[in-house]
Parts: C-alpha cells; sequence; structure tokens
C-alpha cells in the first residue's frame, strides 16, 4: 500500500485501505451511517464487513467532524465519513 510521509511517521491513506480491503476480501462491505448531526457536529458510524453472510467478521469505527471548522468545515460529513472508514478498517 502507498504511504505518506505526516511529521516524521508513515501514514496510509484512507483511499489506500479501502483498496487493499476489496482486494482481500472482494465479497466485503463498508457501510457508514450518520449517527447525529444537530447543526455544529456531525457523527459518523463506519461497519466494515469481511464477508457477506453469517462467516463474515464485523469491525466499526466512530467519528465526528465540526461544521465550519477549519479549511475542511464545509465537508464535515465527509472528512467524519472518511474518518470513520479509516478508523474502521484499522481495527480489522
Amino acid at each position: 500500500m502507498k504511504t505518506i510521509n505526516i511529521r516524521g511517521k508513515e501514514y496510509t491513506p484512507v483511499v489506500e485501505r479501502v483498496k487493499e480491503f476489496h482486494r482481500v476480501y472482494p465479497n466485503g462491505m463498508i457501510n457508514t451511517r450518520i449517527v447525529s448531526d444537530d447543526g455544529k457536529r456531525v457523527v459518523v458510524e463506519a461497519t466494515i464487513r469481511t464477508e457477506a453472510g453469517l462467516n463474515g467478521r464485523n469491525f466499526t469505527g466512530f467519528s465526528q467532524s465540526e461544521w465550519g471548522k477549519g479549511i475542511m468545515g464545509g465537508v464535515a460529513l465527509e472528512v467524519a465519513e472518511t474518518s470513520a472508514i479509516g478508523r474502521a478498517l484499522g481495527f480489522a
């Protein structure tokens, strides 16, 4: 997987983790849902399932982001969703 260096540490971007997940688990699934959005902060849950049916394993990650905060404040939902997916994949 491709990595990038952030402050001296190698980091695998979420897009690379998603590609690897689909390569290793071609029948796997990534699902997300908005847990809450009060107009100030959005919370997203991501669930990773390694296989369809009863044989798969589930891994879950949560993330939150604030609307209007920082340069990514206009896309807080997308930031939270990407982070939640990255966390779930990290747990997997």
